[in-house]
């Protein structure tokens, strides 16, 4: 019999660059990141993000329209159609009800299991990043240094970084997890990112994490990695007590 985690592997493969991206923005609206009339950057923005074609984008993205969760106007902005009303619809028809799985865990848990996964990765990708990743990292750095009153934009871009680094630890089970447990809680942190000064201190926060990558120094990335989710974890914390 065919071992299940390789079906599995294969069921990932046979998805297209198209499916993956359609499958994770469908998850940034239902985890609540992307919100009911929220503007998406534009297709190339959302390529260069993503690092696939606009071709693929566009493809995701009528995906997604049919979907009924976007709605894209020519030669106007594509928005996020997220009222109860289309999100109980796209649940119904195509999810069966099933919601995210990690957010129904409860905070503590998932900052203890974030955090031992994450310094793995931190320590594993500052002795395998290259200079293609450190130059993806710049990029998306100096992209974000323009962010900090897009809350939208910023968040898309906080994903991309944190995959970044968790593809350079070469550690697939690491990647998985550290997916799964970056969703917790992403319209609360939704919330944290429109408050005055948020956004910048992660910018800040990300800063040195790249440095210390930039010099292979696991011990450094541990300890810059773990400072910024320590930020993340009180500002999330804070919200859900509000």
């Amino acid at each position: 019999m065919e071992n299940l985690a390789f079906a599995f592997e294969k069921t990932l493969k046979n998805k297209t660059k198209k499916d993956i991206l359609s499958d994770k923005l469908i998850e940034m609206i239902l985890t609540g990141l992307l919100r009911d009339g929220d503007v998406l950057p534009s297709e190339r923005e959302l390529a260069q993000l993503f690092g696939v074609s606009r071709e693929t984008v566009r493809g995701a993205l009528s995906q997604i329209t049919a979907y009924g969760l976007i709605t894209v106007a020519q030669g106007s902005k594509t928005r996020i159609c997220a009222s109860d009303e289309s999100l109980a619809r796209f649940r119904s028809t195509y999810m069966d009800g099933i919601d995210h799985i990690v957010n129904q865990f409860d905070i503590d848990s998932v900052f203890e299991s974030r955090i031992l996964v994450e310094r793995a990765i931190a320590r594993n990708a500052a002795m395998r990043i290259d200079a293609e990743g450190i130059l993806k990292l710049e990029r998306l750095l100096e992209a974000q240094s323009k962010l900090f009153d897009s809350p939208v934009h910023f968040q898309l871009s906080d994903k991309s970084f944190h995959k970044i680094i968790s593809e350079y630890a070469g550690n697939e089970i690491l990647l998985r997890y550290s997916e799964e447990l970056y969703s917790y809680g992403l319209s609360i942190r939704r919330q944290v990112m429109v408050e005055a000064g948020s956004i910048e201190r992660s910018y800040h926060e990300h800063c040195y994490i790249v440095d210390a990558l930039k010099r292979g120094d696991p011990d450094a990335a541990e300890r810059a990695m773990l400072s910024h989710l320590d930020s993340v974890y009180r500002t999330t914390k804070e919200k859900l007590h509000h």
